[in-house]
């Protein structure tokens, strides 16, 4: 090899043309379908609004948990990171919460919402005005709205649904 021949053109080999163009795009297609989390879980959510619409509270959890379920499938598929997957996640507690609260299962319901507003880092007015609804709901003798932001706060570092569940059954039991 001499000092130039870096710069020449390679010869390219020609591809080997074994499956036709209709093969190729059946196979394509039904990887797409078999992987298609995102399209999956969107289909699990309009089934869950449907359920819920109609008074199926349990089929409704269960479309949800589905969602859920899809997308931690797509933020494993597409390498999320922690947060990312978090964001996901947390995406389907808002309404895990509203089925939660017609159900008049308030203190779960404050569970959900107070998970969905620490996984985010920059909380909406929304997200405050329903921290701040669901908190009201289950009307706790002894506990502010500030624990309530506290707990948000400590939570958003590490996001534990776990110790979000046993803090609100701590102060449930001391009410």
């Amino acid at each position: 090899m001499r000092l130039f021949d870096i710069f020449k053109r390679k010869e390219q080999k020609p591809a080997d043309i074994e499956e036709s163009f209709e093969e190729f795009s059946a196979r394509l297609i039904d990887n797409f379908q078999r992987h298609d989390y995102l399209g999956k879980a969107a289909i699990a959510g309009d089934k869950a609004r449907a359920a819920k619409d109609s008074g199926d509270f349990n089929a409704a959890w269960g479309f949800y948990q589905e969602m859920k379920e899809h997308y931690l499938q797509h933020a494993i598929r597409e390498r999320f990171t922690p947060a990312q997957t978090l964001a996901i996640d947390s995406s389907v507690s808002q309404p895990l919460a509203d089925i939660l609260r017609l159900e008049g299962k308030h203190h779960d319901a404050l569970v959900h919402i107070i998970y969905w507003v620490a996984c985010d880092p920059r909380p909406s007015k929304v997200q405050q005005q329903k921290l701040r609804a669901y908190f009201n709901r289950c009307k706790f003798t002894g506990v502010t709205m500030s624990d309530v932001e506290s707990l948000v706060l400590v939570s958003r570092v590490r996001p534990d649904f776990i110790r979000i569940r046993d803090t609100i059954g701590g102060w449930r039991s001391s009410s």
